[in-house]
């Protein structure tokens, strides 16, 4: 990983520092017997273990020309756990903003190593640190790193209340890691030294311990055959519960030649502050990976695993957590419904059938939308809609509706007609057999005869007259209307002003009536020559 320019700056300048301390460790705020960071380390090696690589060396800047380092461990993909006077400046409670911290990977502190810068800095609420002969009490502080520690690293893990140090450990060997000082002077190089523990100080008051004294909730051990020093504050003791190594303790103080005791935070006593700041047990609530201490957080919940299958989640009811299959019938796939709704079945993604999109409407123009599903859009008002059947009228779409203007009316207001419809020609009228009675209302009653109502003598309306036209209206009774003058109304007759009179030019013979016109008249005239012309045509032809 490059160096960022800020982070480079403060590198450089730091590193001239790597042997200094800071305000925090003035002998005057303690004993002469009691020092936070003293000298040379006791018969340490060096530490190049690849699970130790989350030892990490932490430097501080107070100003433009003081700083110190501390060692940390990862205990999570964003979180470094470290003393809480690491955190601090001058010797008090008074903690650092982030952007004075720079953490860094690696065997040995050198330019090129991986670094990180600090988003969030958090020491214990309770610290104290002059808390009895300038011992510092709940001495424990968190660091949130910028963005996660390199890939290559893995988190070493806190020692939780359930697997707790108690008196029983006392005489357990320990590991202690850190980047302070050597007995030659050196310093930079992550060292690691073993040593068994002695003391295990629960007490609210303290615990006296050899040339010292032990703050509540420490564990502290000799300097026999080594043990931390300066430059190692904050870095962990690490101890092995079946298998698995933990960070169990924080190097906090010891005497000011490291030759006597030293005594470090017990890490399980702070579980609860810990797991608040990094939220790490599977289950509880997070926002990144960092934030788990398995590294992962799926769906708003710290996992234990990845959790990646389609139908698998972490968030399951009763089992957060833990990655489990999620509901049959639960929705997976692309997620668009034109391709079919997918569901979880038994863990699997099981594809589902494309939607029919058929609303059985036809006045409507059906689609499937990529992403939102079955579409359905009106035709324009007046399009044809009919469904063949004349009798129920020419449908057609209005505001996507199939719309009829309403049933064909086939009444012909003619009682001697059965009315029906056919769905392909439209209305029929059946005359009803010759006989039946019918009713023509204020025109009078009768019977049927071929499809008329008519009276025993004629038709009902019949005045007798030849020239007036008779008939029926529905309602208002029989109508005589003058029929037009000229009209035939028998044997040499026409109408005149509704009259029927006999025409002046027909004669009546015994053999019946027939047409004469007078010598000077044009149509006797006419008719004389007619008649000698087809004699002169019938002599020629004989």
């Amino acid at each position: 990983m490059s160096l960022n320019r800020g982070v480079l700056n403060r590198f450089v300048f730091l590193s001239a520092f790597i042997a200094l301390f800071s305000s925090c460790n003035s002998q005057s705020d303690i004993s002469p017997e009691i020092r936070w960071m003293g000298n040379p380390i006791i018969n340490g090696s060096p530490d190049t273990s690849a699970a130790h690589q989350a030892v990490v060396y932490i430097q501080v800047a107070l100003n433009q020309y003081q700083g110190f380092a501390c060692t940390g461990t990862l205990i999570a993909p964003q979180i470094v756990l470290t003393a809480g006077h690491c955190v601090c400046g001058e010797g008090n409670a008074t903690q650092l903003s982030p952007d004075k911290f720079v953490v860094m990977f690696g065997d040995v502190a050198q330019q090129g190593n991986p670094v990180r810068g600090v988003a969030e800095v958090k020491k214990h609420p309770n610290y104290n640190p002059n808390w009895n002969y300038g011992a510092p009490k709940n001495d424990i502080a968190l660091l949130r790193l910028s963005y996660n520690a390199p890939s290559s690293v893995t988190p070493i893990p806190y020692l939780s209340s359930s697997m707790g140090i108690t008196k029983n450990d006392e005489g357990t060997s320990l590991e202690y890691v850190g980047f302070g000082k050597t007995e030659s002077g050196s310093s930079g190089t992550k060292l690691h030294v073993f040593n068994d523990l002695d003391l295990v100080c629960t007490a609210f008051s303290g615990c006296n311990y050899g040339q010292g004294i032990a703050a509540p909730n420490t564990i502290c051990e000799d300097q026999t055959p080594g043990g931390p020093c300066s430059g190692d504050s904050g870095g962990p003791a690490f101890i092995t519960r079946n298998g698995t190594q933990y960070v169990a303790g924080v190097t906090s103080y010891g005497d000011q030649y490291c030759q006597y005791f030293g005594c470090s935070t017990k890490v399980d006593s702070f579980e609860d502050f810990i797991r608040d700041f990094v939220g790490g047990q599977n289950g509880s609530s997070c926002s990144s990976d960092s934030q788990c201490d398995s590294g992962f957080c799926v769906d708003g919940v710290c996992c234990s695993s990845s959790c990646t299958a389609e139908c698998s989640a972490c968030n399951n009811s009763g089992h957060l957590g833990t990655c489990t299959s999620l509901a049959n019938g639960t929705t997976c796939g692309d997620g668009d419904p034109c391709n079919g709704v997918d569901t979880c079945q038994n863990g699997t993604c099981v594809s589902g059938a494309p939607p029919v999109c058929d609303d059985n409407n036809v006045c409507t123009h059906d689609t499937c939308l990529t992403g939102s599903g079955c579409h359905y859009s009106p035709y324009a008002d007046g399009q044809d809609c009919s469904d063949g059947n004349v009798c129920n009228g020419m449908e057609t779409c209005q505001q996507g509706v199939c719309t009829s203007p309403g049933w064909l009316d086939c009444d012909d207001h003619n009682p001697c007609t059965f009315e029906s419809c056919d769905e392909q020609t439209g209305c029929q009228h059946t005359p009803k057999d010759d006989g039946t009675p019918c009713d023509m209302g204020p025109c009078g009653s009768g019977t049927c005869q071929n499809g008329q109502c008519s009276s025993a003598a004629g038709d009902l309306c019949d005045d007798g007259l030849d020239c007036t036209e008779d008939y029926c209206v529905e309602g208002q009774g029989c109508m005589h209307d003058s029929r037009p003058d000229g009209f035939p109304c028998g044997d040499c007759a026409a109408c005149f002003s509704g009259a029927c009179s006999k025409l002046d030019t027909c004669a009546t013979e015994d053999t019946g009536c027939g047409c004469s016109a007078s010598a000077g008249s044009p149509l006797g005239l006419f008719s004389l020559v007619l008649g000698l012309i087809v004699l002169i045509a019938f002599r020629r032809w004989a």
